[in-house]
């Protein structure tokens, strides 16, 4: 007797595709096929794997020889190009005949304005502009573009396909970029979306001169110059960069990376998390990153894996034909569609399957999410790190192209290339902010290094994440792009309609997946990821030499990896502070620079909360001073920091909303022994929708001394402690005003004294070594040391006794810095320092004198505070911890402008 059949039956060509990836290997090795048996019943699934593929739970075999593969690894950074003006006259940057685009009226220095409204078009139209100059102002934006800034963006596609319908194009086509770059070549994030935009745009019109110059001045008439003589200079890349007084390019230095590279982490400790992996190159790359690590995954993407329909099992013409007809039918096209949209939801079911079996059943979780909704995206991560902590890799994939000229491209279309991947990013930025990944991996496209016909919006999105790994870089974040060429068996490679497009333009290599999987898990691999990295062949070599003939060997002749480093160009840039971005305004004996402040750069202003926001300790003033006024005397150490007021607070609001402030320093005296430096940190004020409220409001200013070497310490004779009484510093009890945390976590052993105070200071050297490795200023001692004249016990009204002060510093008179040390010394030496602070009885609000001593065992002074007034916020209760507020009425005079 045969028992009745309870599986599933595969009926003529059904899996047919599935089982075709698998045997000519260009899927993962293992094939899922899911069927129902009937309609409304739960799938079945078969699990077909091939006998070479390994097992779920090994690692493929190793190679007997390393396979030559067909594309090279390249490193890109931006490098000293000087600069061969045509023979003549310099023209004007707006000659007769321009329109100019512009995102403030300060950028529109000459020529017509253009409008950023609906009537730009019919603008452009009348105007019919011989050059078209569009003037971009970055340094007010944050690493994610503002709504303002990608409106500019717009309306430069918007003049170009404008422009595009003219009976004749622009003579020439330049886009400006102030505040692009800083002195010290780090590049504005949001600079890309320009320079991407205009590397694609000059493909498309090589009869028009089509330009961008990035600049690090932020007006236009210092840039102005250099934008001008760009215009008679022969261009490789049609975009330039202007730092430190350099002319840079971008160039692509053949590195093969470390052979070996480093050991994996344990799979234990990984979690991984993609956002839009589940199908193309990402579900091929992450099917290879689970056969070798099995990490635990989370992929995020928009498309519903249980989308499933009654004519789903039908293939593409007969679904269509079928919802083409009856009285429900569709159109050819919305029927299209809704076979795509099935046959996606199969890919990622069949995706999650393969991860599944490899990974475990419960190692893999799909979150469906439409990566444009920044509200989705927070849900997605919020749930991420709260079953998982820290995330050790993001991968940035999605991604999607709609190819087409300026002339014919749609505005909706290019937002939907251009947004998927910008806005994605903001959004996953924003939802990090505060726990950001160990390390972050955007996918980009060698379409963001060289430019590629029709790809406006691509090349924008991607150039983008170049500039965007390279700012946040070099603040310190492992961040890292990968530009691939196309894949041949996956992504947008494998349509058919795109295997046609490169057999004849020969333009691109096809890369098999294997040796994509190669390169990324060898990227992974490296010791240290580059910012930005574009792999690329012969196939892009030739393409890129009839483009630009002699720009490879511009690239070629970059220093060896290993090698000796460049050399400078003709004004080496000077090494930024770990308070100073930018240099923005030099005169002789002035200096302006500038730094932005962010939750994500400057993570450890989360343990300094001052009413609920993360605050710039007022000690860690004089360290702005300092790097400031040392660019006015530099070789010079400091010695004395005085007449410091802290006038409003630095704080850093919200994770999406970097503060930057600019440092005035001016040189009052200048001698053989003492340069003298006043200092001023100011900031604009901000309002809702990005409105000025107020510009260059103070918010500290201090007197630095300088000297040619550190002031030898003065003795300091310890106190016997007898007669001392235990308190508990009140800044790191549980309260609404003043609470410190991680590396402000200093002091130890607080006691009040017959006479004074004193606490042991107890660094955090982990947090030290992590966030202040580099100071000239013992800030974080500094701030132990001010805290330390609060300790005290009162009585207030109706409450008792036992409370003690919680105190903001308003003004220090004299800080004295001796021997040399900062914060990295002192922790890596492991120097006991106890700290003192006098007379016994003090009220810091009275202006009375005072001191506060730091001193090492042995009795040397590190240094001194004398004369520091504050302002009293609220108490806490010794013995019970309760937090009791000033009454504002109380602080409204001392604290009106904080």
């Amino acid at each position: 007797m045969t028992a009745p059949h309870q599986g599933v039956t595969l009926l003529g060509a059904e899996g047919a595709r599935e089982l075709t990836a698998l045997l000519t290997g260009s899927g993962s090795g293992t094939a899922v096929v899911e069927r129902s048996p009937h309609p409304g019943a739960p799938p079945l699934r078969v699990v077909f794997r091939r006998p070479d593929a390994p097992p779920p739970d090994t690692a493929p075999p190793a190679a007997a020889a390393e396979p030559s593969w067909l594309l090279d690894r390249h490193v890109l950074r931006l490098a000293p190009a000087p600069a061969v003006p045509r023979p003549g006259p310099v023209p004007d940057l707006f000659p007769p005949g321009t329109a100019v685009l512009a995102g403030t009226p300060s950028g529109a220095a000459g020529g017509r304005t253009l409008p950023l409204d609906d009537t730009l078009e019919e603008t452009v139209h009348r105007l019919r502009p011989r050059h078209v100059r569009a003037v971009v102002e970055l340094h007010g934006e944050d690493a994610v573009p503002s709504e303002s800034l990608l409106a500019l963006h717009d309306a430069l596609f918007r003049t170009a396909k404008a422009c595009a319908a003219l009976p004749a194009p622009p003579e020439s086509f330049v886009v400006v970029v102030l505040g692009g770059i800083s002195a010290g070549r780090v590049p504005h994030a949001c600079s890309g979306l320009f320079t991407g935009f205009v590397k694609s745009l000059a493909l498309e019109w090589p009869g028009t001169s089509v330009l961008a110059v990035v600049h690090e001045s932020r007006d236009l008439a210092s840039a102005g110059p250099d934008a001008a003589r760009e215009t008679v200079t022969d261009q490789s890349l049609p975009a330039v960069w202007y730092a430190g007084g350099t002319r840079l390019l971008w160039q692509a230095v053949a590195d093969p990376g470390t052979a070996a590279g480093a050991p994996a982490p344990a799979p234990a400790l990984r979690t991984v998390v993609a956002a839009g992996g589940a199908r193309g190159i990402g579900a091929a790359l992450l099917l290879a990153l689970a056969r070798r690590d099995r990490p635990r995954l989370h992929l995020v993407g928009s498309t519903r894996p249980d989308a499933e329909e009654p004519d789903a099992h039908l293939e593409r013409k007969e679904f269509i034909r079928t919802r083409t007809t009856g009285p429900r039918r569709l159109t050819v096209r919305e029927a299209t569609m809704a076979y795509d949209r099935l046959g996606a939801a199969r890919e990622v079911r069949e995706n999650l399957a393969a991860l599944r079996e490899l990974c475990g059943e419960d190692r893999v979780t799909y979150h469906v999410c439409d990566l444009r909704d920044p509200e989705a995206v927070r849900a997605v991560v919020d749930r991420v790190t709260g079953a998982e902590g820290t995330v050790d890799l993001l991968l940035n994939i999605a991604g999607t192209n709609r190819a087409a000229s300026v002339e014919k491209k749609r505005l909706r279309d290019f937002h939907a290339v251009r947004d998927l991947k910008v806005r994605a990013y903001a959004h996953l930025k924003a939802a990090f902010a505060g726990r950001p990944p160990r390390r972050w991996c955007n996918f980009g496209s060698f379409v963001g290094f060289t430019g590629q016909t029709g790809e406006t919006d691509y090349g924008a999105a991607n150039d983008y994440f170049n500039t965007a790994a390279l700012h946040h870089h070099a603040a310190g974040s492992r961040e890292f792009t990968l530009g691939w060429t196309l894949w041949r068996d996956v992504g947008l490679g494998a349509t058919p309609l795109m295997r046609t497009f490169l057999a004849k333009s020969a333009q691109f290599t096809a890369m098999p997946t294997a040796e994509g999987v190669h390169h990324f898990l060898h990227e992974l691999d490296q010791p240290e990821q580059p910012p930005a990295t574009v792999f690329f062949g012969d196939a892009e070599r030739a393409a890129i030499e009839a483009a630009v003939p002699g720009y490879l060997d511009f690239c070629r002749a970059a220093p060896t990896p290993g090698g000796p480093p460049p050399a400078p160009g003709p004004v080496a840039p000077e090494p930024p502070g770990a308070y100073v971005d930018d240099v923005v305004d030099r005169a002789p004996g002035r200096i302006t620079v500038v730094r932005t402040f962010s939750q994500e750069r400057d993570a450890y202003l989360l343990d300094h909360v001052v009413r609920g926001h993360p605050t710039l300790p007022g000690t860690f003033v004089p360290e702005l001073a300092v790097e400031a006024a040392l660019r006015l005397a530099p070789g010079r150490v400091p010695a004395v920091v005085e007449d410091v007021r802290l006038e409003s607070f630095l704080r850093v609001y919200r994770p999406d909303r970097p503060e930057t402030k600019r440092i005035t320093a001016r040189l009052v005296r200048e001698g053989p022994r003492e340069s003298v430096v006043d200092v001023e940190v100011t900031g604009d004020v901000v309002g809702p929708g990005g409105r000025l409220l107020v510009r260059d409001r103070r918010h500290f200013t201090a007197r630095v001394r300088l000297r040619d070497e550190p002031v030898a310490p003065p003795r300091w004779e310890h106190w016997a402690d007898h007669g001392a009484t235990p308190l508990a510093d009140p800044y790191h009890l549980p309260n609404p005003a003043v609470l410190l945390s991680g590396v402000f976590v200093s002091t130890a052993d607080t006691r009040v004294h017959p006479s004074g105070r004193r606490a042991r200071y107890a660094p955090d050297r982990a947090g030290i070594e992590r966030w202040f490795p580099d100071l000239a200023v013992p800030s974080v001692l500094l701030d132990g040391l001010a805290r330390v004249g609060v300790l005290d016990q009162v009585d207030l009204p109706g409450a008792g006794s036992g409370w003690t002060p919680l105190a903001v510093p308003r003004t220090i008179r004299r800080i004295d810095l001796y021997g040399g040390h900062t914060d990295a010394s002192l922790a890596a030496a492991g120097t006991p320092v106890e700290l003192y602070s006098l007379p016994a009885r003090l009220d810091l609000e009275s202006g009375q004198d005072n001191r506060a001593v730091a001193v090492t065992a042995d009795g040397d002074v590190v240094l001194q505070i004398k004369d520091m007034t504050g302002v009293v916020l609220g108490h806490v209760q010794q013995t019970t911890g309760a937090f009791r507020e000033r009454p504002r009425a109380a602080t409204t005079a001392s604290e009106a402008t904080r």
